[in-house]
């Protein structure tokens, strides 16, 4: 079946929001410390895809006085498989609770339907590639009730089947699917280097009036070939483009994006008035002339119904690049044109090698203190093994990882501590963002004249886990965090009980001893506070009353209880009402 164009009306941008950053972690306490010299924020959507925790709340804050626009990098617009509507789901949760400006992904694909490999793999431009990406975009914005704004990314193959050019094809696809663009002009730079284009022919084939928003990035230059990494400053040749691509689509949002070796923010402020500089000298510029062999979207299609006849399909050439990338097919190079990076292998190979060290990096960052205690070289080698043999299930790398502490102790059974350690640090990271549950506050317990709390099921925080642990894992963690010299991992003469929970946007931990492990156990499988007191009474086995107090304050002070009732100072008086009720 054969495509045929539409009449699409044409349908400009939104109006420009002015000069951006991404929003990082590292920045936090810039931005909330005070107004910072940025127009807008652009957020790492899947970043913001969780229960709770601190994350939401600082988004919450700022977007009373910033302006956001919502970045994604795993709908995966471009999969064989089709869209993944739980993720668009999310997608459109985030965008009711922060209104954006406005919502991007990008033009690529980042796995097949079995395996999630997070990365921005491009597309073959092909009719079948083009027809599958329209119905893509045009069902997803359906569902989010809003356009998408659309990404090129950068890119180290280019495939046999493709009939045209990459900005033939974005513009044929943003016609069709009445989609806005995001021009990324690093991406265009990194990709011409790579497979021998030139730059102003990409820009001069876009459609100005879908170009929604620029972005400027850094890439580490390899000489004969160029890696988008986003770690280091903007390059002169990258600004060269954003001059060029300013006088074609003046006064349109720009921003800079940095996703490693992130600089202080007055560096990224200083390079972002560099694109003000740039942009306003743009505008000065005598108008630009375009040469009058720039394709049309007519002609794009045109290409691609006259040259995509030899075409592998679609999902078979997802299907087999993710099989190299993965490290179980050694036979992906037919897919890629020998004009490609030379050797053409070498582009199939730094795909392959970034998928196995993006997962690294999110493991050494979600187990940090393991990473440091095992060190760096052997921690790297185990977490890209178990990359290749764990590959991720979901479109986020929020929770990548729950079984790597297991994988590590079977590695290593003779070093329990390094479960342990690993253990806790993943404790750590769930309660981090996990559901936001107000703590019962004593002041509510002691307002409460029937003490209905106390026989409330289920009155143990959410966020409280309990692990036993029987090596000094807890030490080891404590020195590594406060840069102390580390002990020997040693052996504990009996298991402890170890607990971890969140109070406000912290989590916690602490030992404790077997009677009130033992207590907050029984909680914990959802008996009331009252029923605990009365089988422990039974058995003779009820702490004593200065013990209790002891708990019920320190479980005030902690939050280790759910808020649904009312509020206990003292713990005299929380005593009295426990033995009043058991």
């Amino acid at each position: 079946m054969m495509m045929t164009q539409t009449n699409s009306p044409t349908a400009p941008a939104l109006p420009s929001a002015g000069f951006g950053l991404g929003l990082r972690t590292a920045h936090y306490a810039d931005f909330l410390a005070g107004k910072q010299a940025v127009d807008w924020l652009e957020i790492i959507s899947d970043n913001y895809f969780l229960a709770g925790g601190k994350p939401l709340h600082v988004l919450d804050t700022l977007r009373r006085d910033y302006p956001m626009a919502m970045h994604g990098v795993a709908m995966s617009i471009g999969a064989s498989a089709g869209l993944d509507m739980a993720y668009l789901q999310q997608v459109k949760t985030l965008a009711q609770r922060i209104e954006p400006l406005w919502v991007s992904d990008h033009l690529c694909w980042i796995g097949t339907q079995e395996q999630h490999l997070h990365d921005l793999f491009p597309l073959p431009y092909t009719d079948e590639s083009a027809r599958h990406v329209v119905a893509q975009i045009r069902a997803a914005q359906d569902f989010l009730g809003r356009r998408l704004v659309i990404e090129n990314v950068s890119s180290y193959i280019d495939y046999r089947q493709s009939a045209c050019s990459e900005w033939q094809f974005l513009n044929y696809v943003a016609q069709e699917a009445d989609c806005l663009l995001l021009v990324d002009v690093n991406n265009i730079y990194v990709s011409s280097v790579n497979h021998g284009f030139n730059a102003m022919d990409y820009l001069q084939g876009l459609p100005a009036q879908r170009v929604q928003q620029i972005h400027l990035a850094g890439h580490q230059d390899n000489g004969d070939h160029i890696i988008d990494t986003h770690d280091h400053p903007v390059s002169q040749a990258v600004w060269d483009v954003y001059a060029q691509a300013c006088v074609l689509f003046p006064n349109v949002s720009a921003m800079i994006e940095r996703d490693a070796q992130i600089p202080a923010l007055q560096v990224l402020l200083a390079e972002l008035n560099t694109a003000r500089s740039i942009a306003a000298q743009s505008t000065l510029a005598t108008q630009y002339q375009a040469p009058t062999c720039v394709a049309s979207p007519d002609q794009a299609v045109q290409t691609l119904l006259e040259k995509s006849a030899v075409s592998l399909a679609l999902g078979a050439t997802q299907t087999a690049l993710a099989a190299y990338v993965l490290g179980t097919s050694e036979s992906a190079q037919e897919l890629v044109k020998p004009a490609a990076l030379a050797p053409p292998e070498r582009g199939l190979r730094i795909y392959r090698n970034a998928y196995q060290a993006r997962l690294a990096e999110v493991l050494a960052d979600t187990f940090s203190k393991t990473y440091l205690f095992m060190g760096s070289g052997t921690f790297d080698a185990d977490a890209g093994a178990y990359a290749v043999a764990h590959p991720p299930t979901t479109r986020s790398l929020n929770r990548y990882g729950a079984t790597f502490p297991t994988y590590l102790h079977q590695r290593y059974p003779n070093n329990p501590e390094l479960l342990e350690l690993a253990l806790l640090e993943w404790e750590l990271r769930c309660c981090f963002d996990g559901d936001d549950v107000p703590a019962l506050e004593a002041a509510a317990a002691q307002s409460d004249p029937d003490a209905a709390w106390l026989a409330r099921p289920h009155s143990l925080h959410p966020s409280v886990s309990l692990r036993p642990v029987s090596t000094n894992a807890v030490q080891l963690w404590r020195a590594i965090a406060d840069d102390q010299d580390v002990p020997e991992a040693r052996a504990h003469a009996s298991p402890a009980m170890l607990m971890v929970w969140r109070l406000g946007f912290q989590p916690y931990f602490r030992t404790l001893d077997k009677a009130e492990a033992d207590f907050i156990g029984q909680l914990q499988q959802g008996h009331s506070i009252q029923a605990v007191c009365a089988q422990l009474e039974q058995a003779g086995q009820l702490p004593g009353q200065a013990t209790l107090g002891q708990w019920m304050g320190d479980w005030f002070r902690e939050g280790l209880l759910r808020a649904e009732c009312e509020q206990v100072n003292h713990p005299e008086k929380i005593v009295e009402l426990l033995r009043a009720h058991c």
